[in-house]
C-alpha cells in the first residue's frame, strides 16, 4: 500500500462525512504480526482499506470500532499472548507480544439537524458549523433553502415534514432542533422524533405553546418520560430576541449538553 494511495482513499471515503475511523499501530512489543505505523481505514459498513497485520488482531479492532463507534480519539492495547500487560484486551493469539493501537474518527460525528431554515435556523447553522458540528438544514420551502449562504450548512434538504427520516439520521450522535415556520409542523416533527434515538432533542416555542403541545401528545399516549427528554422551550434563558441571540442561547445549551452529559438517549 503506497502512502499517497492511502491518503487518496482517506479523501475519497471522508468526502461526504460518512462514518469513518482510522486505526494506527503506534507501539509493539515482542512478537507481533503488526508493525508501528500500519494503518487501517474502517467505514461503518463497507470494506476496510489498509493493513494491521491481518488475523484476529485486525478482526478485533474492526469489530471494536464498529460496535463502539468512538467519537473521541483513544488508544487500546491488545495482548497477543505475552500476559504482561494490565488493562489490555485479550486475544487467543500466541505470538507472545503486545500491540497498542490509536483510533480516531475521520469524520464529524456530531450531526445537527435543524428542522426549519428560517432566520433563526440559518443563524444556528452558522454558529454550529463554527463549533464543529456537521449541520443539516431542513425545510419545506425551496425559496428559503435556495437563499441560505454556505457558511450556515454542510447539507440542506427539501422535505414536507411528513417523514423526517428522509433527512434526519437518528442515533447517539444526532442533535435535533425543531424550529419550523408553523406550530403544527413543530408538533408533527416532534411526534416523529420522540421514539427515535438521539443525543439531543429541542423545540422552539413559548412556554404556553410548549405546554399546549405536550398536553396534546399526552392525550395521544406519549409518556412524561418521553416528553421530559425534550428541551423545550429550547435554549438557555438569556433574554434573547434577535435570530443570532436566539441561536446563541440554543448553541450554549447544546454545548452544555455535549460537555457535561456523556450519556446519549437511546431506545432500549
Amino acid at each position: 500500500m503506497q502512502t499517497n494511495e492511502y491518503y487518496q482513499k482517506v479523501a475519497e471515503l471522508s468526502a461526504n462525512n460518512q462514518p469513518l475511523w482510522q486505526a494506527c499501530i503506534i507501539h509493539t512489543d515482542g512478537s507481533s504480526p503488526a508493525r508501528a505505523g500500519m494503518k487501517l481505514l474502517i467505514p461503518y459498513q463497507d470494506a476496510v482499506y489498509g493493513n494491521l497485520g491481518g488475523g484476529e488482531l485486525e478482526h478485533k479492532i474492526i469489530e471494536f470500532v464498529r460496535e463502539k463507534q468512538p467519537a473521541e480519539p483513544l488508544q487500546i492495547s491488545f495482548d497477543l499472548g505475552s500476559d504482561k500487560l494490565e488493562d489490555s484486551k485479550p486475544t487467543t493469539m500466541i505470538c507472545g507480544g503486545s500491540v497498542t493501537v490509536f483510533m480516531e474518527a475521520l469524520y464529524i460525528p456530531n450531526q445537527l439537524f435543524i428542522l426549519g431554515a428560517g432566520h433563526c435556523g440559518k443563524a444556528l447553522g452558522h454558529l454550529a458549523k463554527l463549533c464543529g458540528f456537521w449541520v443539516h438544514l431542513i425545510d419545506k420551502r425551496q425559496d428559503i433553502l435556495d437563499n441560505i449562504p454556505p457558511d450556515s450548512f454542510h447539507s440542506k434538504h427539501l422535505i414536507d415534514f411528513s417523514d423526517v427520516s428522509q433527512a434526519v439520521s437518528f442515533g447517539p450522535h444526532s442533535w435535533i432542533v425543531i424550529m419550523t415556520h408553523g406550530h403544527v409542523h413543530d408538533q408533527r416533527v416532534l411526534q416523529q422524533c420522540l421514539k427515535q434515538d438521539f443525543r439531543y432533542l429541542g423545540m422552539i416555542g413559548s412556554k404556553h405553546k410548549v405546554s399546549e403541545t405536550f398536553d396534546i401528545l399526552r392525550e395521544q399516549g406519549y409518556s412524561d418520560d418521553l416528553l421530559n427528554q425534550v428541551h423545550a422551550p429550547i435554549g438557555l434563558r438569556i433574554g434573547s430576541q434577535q435570530p443570532y441571540e436566539i441561536a446563541i442561547s440554543i448553541m450554549a445549551e447544546i454545548i452544555a449538553e455535549l460537555r457535561h452529559n456523556t450519556s446519549p438517549k437511546l431506545i432500549s
